[in-house]
């Protein structure tokens, strides 16, 4: 695979020190995935509001956590509650913290479920574009590395999950770029998909509302 790019996003924790309890024994011995030149997996992200700035990403949940709590004019838009049964019912467990022991349990869920092939795009910028494409005399530059690299914009198709999870990474699939057959390997909450009528967009958006804030 010639490209891999870290979540997105920084799921909100009390204590953000690691927690090697999570770790599966075979991925402390691993090396560290070299990912390019400047990014390797594992590395500790900018702190984010990861759940504001994933419900931009899903039109329909685009709304502050009180609105999705209490609802507008008396009207329960998302029910928080109810997810989160949801997700304990996935992974058959009242513990639903992101961990080593549930990225499995829901991996092996979405490997069931999914309906491949499955067309997904970015949720927003990915890293490397954020720090090159956010200056406008790097345009020539970052259109030349958008060749190369995989970018949010870019409609993929996943051909199939990995068999390792990561606690910093989580979910892993091998994608094919539409445009060219380019393969990359991406972390899966970093994906929506690219037809909002698709029947994966539950599946994809669920995993990442659970990821990014469990």
């Amino acid at each position: 695979m010639s490209n891999f790019d870290k979540p997105r996003f920084k799921k909100p924790k009390f204590d953000d020190s690691p927690n090697q309890s999570k770790s599966l024994a075979s991925e402390a011995e691993l090396p560290p995935i070299q990912l390019d030149e400047t990014i390797v997996a594992g590395r500790k992200q900018k702190p984010l509001n990861s759940l504001q700035r994933l419900l931009m990403g899903i039109p329909e949940l685009n709304l502050i956590k009180h609105a999705m709590v209490t609802g507008i004019d008396g009207i329960t838009l998302f029910d928080i509650k109810q997810f989160e049964q949801r997700i304990a019912q996935i992974l058959n467990s009242q513990s639903i913290e992101v961990g080593i022991k549930n990225l499995l349990t829901y991996l092996t869920y979405l490997k069931n479920n999914l309906q491949l092939p499955c067309h997904v795009t970015g949720r927003e910028l990915f890293i490397w574009e954020e720090d090159l494409g956010s200056d406008s005399g790097n345009k020539k530059e970052y259109k030349k590395t958008t060749k190369t690299k995989s970018s949010y914009t870019d409609i993929f198709e996943i051909r199939q999950f990995k068999d390792t999870v990561y606690q910093k990474n989580g979910i892993l699939v091998e994608v094919k770029r539409v445009s060219d057959n380019r393969e990359f390997v991406l972390p899966l909450v970093n994906l929506k998909t690219s037809d909002e009528n698709s029947p994966n967009k539950v599946f994809l958006d669920d995993y990442s509302l659970w990821f990014i804030n469990h």
